[in-house]
This record gives C-alpha cells, sequence and structure tokens, in this order.
C-alpha cells in the first residue's frame, strides 16, 4: 500500500504544476513602456504656436540675445491625466511610494542633448488590474511639468570677457572658445519677470484654450481645472500647448509604448539689458528671460 501512495503521489504533483502553469499563462498581461525625449528643437513637431518675443521696459536699452548651450532639469512632479477630480487616472513619473521615506524615483532632463530616458511610473486610478487600467482606453488631456529646478549654462558674449557682470557669481573664462561662461539656476534669469506677482511653482498643460497665470497673487484655491495638485495657495503656469491624447492598454502579451516629447525651445530666451547706467556691456547690465518664456514649452503624447 505504501508503495501503490506513492505512486499516485508523482501524477498529482505534475498535474497541480500543469495547472499552476496554465493558469499563470492565462493571466499574462500586456506590458505598457514609456519613453520621454527632451530637446531645445523648436521644429520637433508641429503644435500652437504662441506668441513672438517681447522686450522689457525698465531695465535700460535691450542690448542682444543668447542661447545657453546647456538646459538640464530635475524633476518634481511629472503626470499625465484623464481629469481632475478624486477619480481621476493618472500616470505619476514621479512618486514617493506614499511618501515612504524608504523609497523615490528620481527623473533628471537633459533638453539640450536631445536625450531620451526611460522611466518606469506608477498608474493611479478606480480600476486598475495587474498595473494597468481596465478601461481600453484612456484619454489623457493634462501633462502636469514641476521641475525642482533648472539648470542652464551660456556662453557670454566677448564683450564681457575682462567686465564680468555681477549677476552671476559661477563664472570662468573657458580658453577653448575664448569666452567667459556662465552656470545658473533659471529662476535668476525669470525673478525679475515675477517682481509683481507670486512666482509661479508648476505648469499644466491642457485641457485649456489659452495660456495664462492661474492665482497669481497665491491666494489658497479650492480644486479645480486649473489647480488640482500641491499646495492651495500654488501659482501655476497654465498653457494650452498638449492636444489630449488617448493611450490604449495593452493585449495580454503585447507591448505597446507611451513616447513623450517635451519640447523648450530656448533659443535666444536670455534678453540682456543695459541696466541702471544704460551703457551696454557693463557690470550692471542685466540678463533675463524673454517675457512670456513659458509659451515656449511645449508636449506631444503619442502610443506607439
Amino acid at each position: 500500500m505504501l508503495r501503490q501512495t506513492r505512486f499516485f503521489q508523482i501524477p498529482v504533483i505534475v498535474l497541480l504544476t500543469v495547472l499552476l502553469l496554465g493558469s499563470s499563462a492565462c493571466k499574462k498581461t500586456g506590458t505598457l513602456e514609456h519613453k520621454i525625449k527632451c530637446t531645445t528643437d523648436k521644429n520637433a513637431f508641429r503644435a500652437l504656436i504662441g506668441s513672438e518675443d517681447t522686450f522689457k521696459s525698465g531695465l535700460g536699452n535691450y542690448i542682444t540675445s543668447i542661447t545657453p548651450y546647456s538646459v538640464k532639469s530635475r524633476m518634481n512632479l511629472m503626470s499625465y491625466h484623464d481629469d481632475w477630480r478624486e477619480d481621476q487616472r493618472s500616470i505619476s513619473y514621479i512618486d514617493g511610494h506614499d511618501n515612504d521615506p524608504r523609497y523615490t524615483i528620481e527623473l533628471y532632463l537633459d533638453f539640450s542633448n536631445n536625450a531620451e530616458v526611460k522611466p518606469k511610473p506608477i498608474l493611479y486610478g478606480r480600476d486598475m488590474r495587474d498595473g494597468l487600467y481596465e478601461k481600453k482606453e484612456v484619454t489623457m488631456i493634462y501633462f502636469l511639468f514641476t521641475p525642482y529646478h533648472i539648470n542652464i549654462e551660456f556662453a557670454l558674449p566677448f564683450q564681457y570677457n575682462t567686465i564680468p557682470p555681477y549677476m552671476f557669481e559661477d563664472q570662468e573664462f573657458d580658453t577653448t572658445i575664448g569666452r567667459r561662461i556662465c552656470k545658473t539656476n533659471e529662476n535668476k534669469l525669470t525673478q525679475k519677470i515675477w517682481s509683481n506677482t507670486k512666482t509661479p511653482g508648476t505648469y499644466l498643460f491642457g485641457n485649456t484654450d489659452s495660456t495664462f497665470i492661474y492665482n497669481p497673487t497665491g491666494l489658497s484655491t479650492p480644486n479645480s481645472k486649473d489647480r488640482f495638485f500641491g499646495a492651495p495657495n500654488w501659482t501655476v503656469i497654465r498653457s494650452d500647448k498638449f492636444t489630449p491624447s488617448t493611450v490604449r492598454m495593452p493585449d495580454p502579451g503585447e507591448t505597446l509604448e507611451m513616447y513623450s516629447t517635451i519640447v523648450y525651445d530656448t533659443e535666444n530666451i536670455i534678453q540682456i539689458y543695459a541696466g541702471n547706467d544704460n551703457i551696454p556691456y557693463t557690470q550692471d547690465d542685466v540678463f533675463i528671460y524673454a517675457p512670456r518664456y513659458w509659451e515656449r514649452i511645449k508636449v506631444k503624447l503619442e502610443t506607439r
């Protein structure tokens, strides 16, 4: 009897293994991959055109404009959303795993080198299963873009080789190009633009037909189509330069790719003014971003 019992145990184990493998195969899901390309090429894709550059008054005469050769950012928030209400679906490229200090996802973007990154975002929503939405197609109408910082580097006109401007602490002379170069945070070049209002903390693209500043005085506001994230007193740059995009969930065994292109047109974005003495190329010259510089950013989402 003992031998007979052992004899029958072997087929049972094999049968259970086959059933488990079959069950696992039936549950196989599709794969949704993600890729983000950042570029300063304003012609990367056709999009809504922003206004032409204007000039800032009260800073002395306009001298010239320059283009940074390096534009890099560390992101704080970056995500797509299909609505602004609580039951929204969202794809988050930055996530702290419910504020657990043991986990963090860092995302760095390099616009100046046409760099591509492959992040592993987390999907949130009311109908999640196996890391995907049960709804076959989800239309994203928002793109949220909140950098911790945007750092830039640029070469000064040769007239500043021996007369360094006061504005920038981090300067050095580059003998290979025979020019003085500066490294700075973007905020240094935008602070005079926001001198009469609160500095915006984030960009929110989509679900609007214009570009404007929401809550410029920093009041406490309820959630709405123009601010449904962050602190109630956030000032937000709203932008129409994002077209809603429908993302299809992959079939079992299928791999799809969400491909995002973020363009930051930095050509001649830095304007130089003659400052208080109104004499060009002196130490009190003022460097500032072009007014409405935020209209230079545009976003496109595709599913491949």
